[in-house]
């Protein structure tokens, strides 16, 4: 099916009566575009010293209306949905004092930041109700859209549901100097999807067959809201978009059939711009593009869809096209943005594979790796500090399944063995691997000794079990 043709496609679902006006949720309802877009609150620092910035973060349940006219009761870092975005300076400290005031066991995971192991919120690195930990992240590594979210033993996907994670955004004096978009029009957009009872509580199930398929909602929301709008002026913007669903993949588009010009991936901006009709991106990626609205029609409405969803999933936000109210744009996008180095595959010491399969437990099938289920106890890579490796993928199942792996940033070789697009050739952490397909990436352990996890990014697969351990020594 071409890209015409899916269009088509979803179009003609929705006229059909499968969801235009009206997104439903149980009894619960809400008109499509009809609230509009809200920021992410940006957290300030408690203190700051010569070398570092400090946070608190408070995890604490709140009631927000998401739903028009009803409560909702989420868990949110100081109480917000999505949680306070952060932003730091590349090699400027940043500590995090996250206390846990809710009844459960929580960790803290800076999803792509390059850190000791003891602030890297291992799934068993624990801070219990009551108490709180320091998280001290060095920011010494290219900046990029970083994400924070729980990461607890087992419970990451019904956290993360809940509200616990917001953005990290990583910059620098160089990409301060480069002419893209920034300030008004430079917008953070985390995509995730929910399911409302009829109250307007959250719904949420990761028994059965959600184990292996992964919880996926029936609504989606943007920044914390269902199917906002946005008002944009007819000049160049540049989006932060994170996929932050628990297992939801989305085929991004744009409604009149204008290119993105992607500029970054999970680790950094590209060496150059790449323009693409869509975006496919799964679980826990990130992507950083600019759309440019000067030649959308005054009055019109611009919508960001998702090709791969269907009735209220396959429209995500819209965008109301206005006039410049802030003067001339003077933004552009540069030829060249950041040099990204490839790594030649010949300089790996090491290349470690990785199977993975269904293997049958005390509570049906699950994922594993190499047919072993997570084990605490268990080490199953040992990289020695500054060696590169590759490390291979093979997907035995009839799924995609997205990897995570922490600690450093990577680059792919290859994907089923033919190297990976233009969009793909900088750095990465997740990376999404076919059904019955192989991805190869390729890494240097820099900086840091001691325990990490690589894990599929479909929370419910990682709870259960979808999970490995390496030491770097």
């Amino acid at each position: 099916m071409t890209k015409t043709d899916r269009r088509s496609f979803v179009k003609a679902g929705l006229a059909a009566g499968l969801g235009l006006a009206c997104a439903r949720s149980g009894n619960a309802q809400t008109t499509a575009f009809s609230q509009q877009l809200r920021l992410p609150p940006l957290l300030s620092p408690t203190s700051v010293d010569a070398t570092t910035d400090y946070y608190n973060l408070s995890v604490q349940q709140a009631v927000t209306q998401i739903l028009p006219g009803l409560n909702t009761t989420i868990w949110g870092y100081n109480g917000s949905f999505p949680g306070p975005t952060i932003k730091a300076r590349r090699n400027r400290r940043v500590v995090v004092r996250k206390t846990n005031n809710l009844s459960t066991n929580l960790s803290l995971h800076l999803h792509g930041g390059h850190m000791p192991a003891t602030s890297d919120g291992h799934p068993t690195d624990i801070v219990t109700p009551g108490n709180f930990k320091d998280y001290a992240y060095p920011n010494e590594q290219l900046p990029a859209t970083l994400w924070y979210h729980d990461h607890a033993m087992d419970m990451t996907g019904t956290n993360v549901y809940k509200g616990l994670a917001g953005f990290y955004i990583l910059t620098d004096d160089f990409e301060d100097t480069l002419p893209l978009p920034l300030g008004r029009y430079e917008i953070p957009l985390v995509v995730q999807d929910r399911t409302f009872n009829a109250d307007g509580s959250l719904f949420y199930n990761n028994a059965g067959m959600t184990r292996m398929n992964g919880f996926m909602g029936d609504q989606i929301l943007t920044n914390g809201v269902i199917q906002p709008y946005h008002y944009v002026e007819r000049r160049k913007y540049r989006f932060r978009l994170l996929n932050g669903s628990n297992a939801r993949i989305y085929e991004f588009a744009l409604s009149n059939n204008r290119q993105f010009t992607q500029i970054g991936s999970d680790g950094g901006l590209l060496s150059a711009p790449v323009q693409r009709s869509t975006i496919v991106l799964s679980p826990g990626e990130r992507v950083d593009f600019v759309v440019d609205f000067a030649e959308a029609n005054l009055g019109s409405n611009v919508i960001l869809q998702n090709l791969r969803g269907t009735s209220a999933t396959a429209e995500i936000m819209q965008f109301r096209v206005m006039p410049r109210r802030y003067g001339k744009d003077n933004s552009r996008i540069p030829a060249t943005l950041r040099q990204v180095d490839r790594i030649p595959a010949s300089t790996a010491s090491v290349t470690r594979d990785f199977t993975l399969n269904i293997v049958m437990g005390m509570g049906g099938p699950t994922f594993s790796f190499n047919n072993q289920p997570f084990n605490p106890t268990r080490i199953d890579a040992n990289p020695q500090l500054n060696a590169t490796e590759i490390w291979v993928f093979r997907n035995q199942t009839q799924m995609e399944h997205p990897i995570h792996i922490h600690d450093i940033q990577w680059q792919i070789l290859d994907i089923n063995g033919n190297p990976p697009s233009a969009w793909d050739m900088g750095w990465k952490d997740t990376f999404l691997v076919p059904s019955q397909g192989t991805v190869r990436v390729i890494g240097r352990f820099v900086n840091y000794t001691g325990g990490y996890v690589f894990h599929c990014h479909i929370l419910e697969h990682e709870d259960f079990a979808m999970m490995g351990q390496f030491r770097v020594i």
